[in-house]
């Protein structure tokens, strides 16, 4: 049976969600606030968070967060977020931190119900049906990144990717056969998947595959010739740890 947790302050809400949800078949566990929620996920690794966004003692972007600071080298949960702001700067946010999707309050239970199945039927497929524990390892041996696009998934080899740069909320991933990629996922959301794949992080908006530089032009920060014909910056902070992984001896 899959298992749901529910945060939420509002005991209404938090009450008539949890008796949907059983009435259709999960296993609901409840908390009325963020840290009550951390507890949870860690103790009871549920199959799918809903979370409302403003709460006391933690809330749902600090919940999330905090998540992902906990598990970085695990899968995290669904996280569907319960909210009544429709802020696009909120929005962002919470897409930023690795958030599956939004449900505005007032919801409909029927809509949240269908949420839910799409994201835990989209989830089972990513971990081959729930069937094996997918961990880092697992992850680090598969050599192919899972890019979402309009129908599905695109399947691209690491070998292929020559960067990745971030475009506000979005992302983009340039392969070598000239493609790119626009993914409706921030770069933050990849950032760890590739750099346990060796890629490097040269500025706050650029991941690049070190095997595509060709040159490294000096200035205040640097540059990176890659083998596309772009230019990329380096920043300040990221200099250093560049000049050790590419062997250059001062």
């Amino acid at each position: 049976m899959e298992r749901i947790l529910i945060v939420e302050d509002d005991k209404n809400i938090r009450e008539t969600l949890k008796d949907i949800l059983e009435l259709s078949g999960y296993q609901v566990l409840t908390t009325n606030n963020g840290r009550e929620g951390y507890h949870s996920i860690i103790e009871n690794r549920p199959n799918l968070v809903l979370c409302d966004v403003s709460m006391p003692e933690m809330d749902g972007f600090e919940l999330l967060g905090a998540i992902n600071q906990r598990l970085k080298d695990e899968i995290i949960p669904p996280f569907l977020f319960l909210t009544a702001k429709v802020e696009k700067q909120d929005i962002r946010h919470g897409m930023s931190l690795g958030a599956d999707d939004y449900i505005l309050k007032p919801f409909n239970y029927e809509e949240v119900l269908k949420i839910i199945r799409l994201r835990l039927d989209t989830r089972k497929k990513l971990l081959n049906r729930g069937e094996i524990n997918i961990t880092k390892e697992v992850f680090d041996s598969f050599n192919k990144l899972a890019l979402p696009c309009s129908d599905g998934l695109m399947l691209v080899s690491f070998d292929k990717i020559i960067k990745c740069q971030a475009d506000r909320a979005y992302c983009s991933f340039f392969l070598i056969d000239g493609t790119k990629i626009l993914v409706s996922k921030p770069m933050s959301a990849f950032e760890n998947i590739l750099i346990n794949k060796h890629f490097f992080k040269v500025h706050k908006s650029t991941i690049i595959n070190p095997q595509f530089i060709d040159k490294y032009i000096r200035g205040k920060n640097g540059l990176l010739l890659l083998s596309d014909g772009s230019i990329v910056p380096v920043s300040h902070h990221n200099k250093d740890e560049l000049m050790k992984m590419l062997n250059y001896i001062i």
